[in-house]
């Protein structure tokens, strides 16, 4: 069964809505606070767009640097290879500096043009 609502039931229903309702104050915070929430999600969205196009860029960067290390290790198996290809020659360069001394002497000696 129903109980009908009486005329103090009402009263006191609507003193509850009043106390409990938001003042033109409140409201204007409230839209403030809104207009707020709505400018620092324009300024993060701004932030993720500047960061995804650092975090592309960077990508690109780390590409060309995995490029530029591949060459470098070829270059390094290159120079590895030709130090062991020379590596039996080294003596020859000492020699090769006697000989070309002791030619200077003789040719001195024997008074011809050096050039």
């Amino acid at each position: 069964m129903k109980k009908e609502a009486t005329v103090t039931d009402l009263h006191e229903l609507l003193m509850h809505v009043v106390e409990h309702m938001a003042t033109r104050e409140e409201t204007a915070t409230k839209t403030d606070l809104a207009d707020g929430l709505a400018s620092v999600r324009g300024e993060m969205a701004e932030g993720f767009s500047a960061i995804r196009e650092e975090m592309a860029t960077k990508t690109e960067m780390s590409a060309g640097f995995a490029s530029i290390r591949s060459e470098i290790s070829e270059i390094k198996q290159e120079l590895k290879n030709l130090e062991e290809m020379v590596q039996g020659h080294a003596g020859f360069t000492k020699e090769i500096d006697h000989a070309l001394t002791r030619i200077a002497v003789i040719e001195r000696h024997l008074g011809l043009q050096v050039s």
